[in-house]
């Protein structure tokens, strides 16, 4: 069929003819670009209920596709590919290889939180878009992001020591995400900071570098955070093993 709105539709969807004449009637020009055939058939069933155990995609059921969320967003005032209210949308229809074309850029969510705040369903759009690009890196769609990888040194430390070292941090983050330890805007950082910091102050973060402070008594904090950590992380697992077996079991059927 033939369209006016190109802007809503991805190029390579689009057809267009520089002459072309159906029944008797030249329709070239603004006419004569269409919207390619296609088929949607491999559906996921469970793709709501995957975004849904992961932190921040609980209340994406919630979405009655107003269209705040993206009219908001920061990342797609700069580039317009980058829209939430559609791969919600996706999510929830269960359209999981229409939402992979878009695997690239998904993650680039900056969490400023504006889509949040405008959202009239409670939605929390960011933490959904964190959820996605986590399900995309679990699914083993994309590789880590740095995101994850902070997020993951962060979140050993404070639960192995109940206190944030920043220097062990980024350490340990420059080492996941290989990447050398030297940068120049750290030296600059380091440098300033010698130059403005007591002696005392600079003496203390010297020595937490060498030694991890600890909070004292900390061993039952630490064991019940890993086990919340475990719980939450073997429900995630059994949400994305459920969506293998339904698919597993679709293609048992369908041969």
């Amino acid at each position: 069929m033939p369209i006016h709105e190109k802007s809503l539709i991805r190029e390579e969807d689009l057809e267009t003819h520089e002459n072309m004449v159906i029944d008797g009637v030249d329709v070239s020009g603004h006419w004569s670009t269409f919207i390619k055939t296609r088929v949607v058939s491999d559906y996921n069933e469970t793709l709501e209920e995957e975004i849904a155990t992961l932190p921040g995609g609980e209340y994406v059921h919630r979405c009655w596709q107003c269209g705040s969320c993206t009219n908001s967003c920061t990342v797609n005032e700069v580039n317009p590919d980058f829209n939430p209210r559609y791969w919600i949308y996706l999510i929830r229809m269960g359209m999981e290889s229409e939402l992979l074309r878009d695997k690239d850029i998904i993650w680039q969510c900056v969490s400023c939180n504006k889509c949040t705040y405008a959202c009239p369903r409670d939605v929390f759009p960011e933490g959904v878009m964190k959820a996605t690009a986590h399900w995309l890196e679990r699914k083993g769609h994309t590789p880590k992001s740095p995101s994850t990888h902070f997020d993951e040194v962060f979140t050993e430390q404070v639960v192995k020591t109940g206190k944030i070292e920043e220097s062990r941090t980024m350490r340990r983050f420059f080492a996941r995400t290989k990447q050398k330890l030297l940068q120049d805007w750290m030296i600059e950082m380091v440098k300033r900071m010698i130059s403005g910091l007591p002696v005392g102050m600079l003496t203390r973060m010297g020595l937490a570098t060498l030694v991890a402070p600890r909070t004292s008594d900390w061993s039952k904090a630490s064991a019940a955070m890993q086990e919340y950590i475990d719980e939450q992380h073997e429900k995630q697992e059994q949400a994305l093993s459920l969506a293998e077996l339904v698919e597993t079991a679709k293609n048992d059927v369908a041969a």
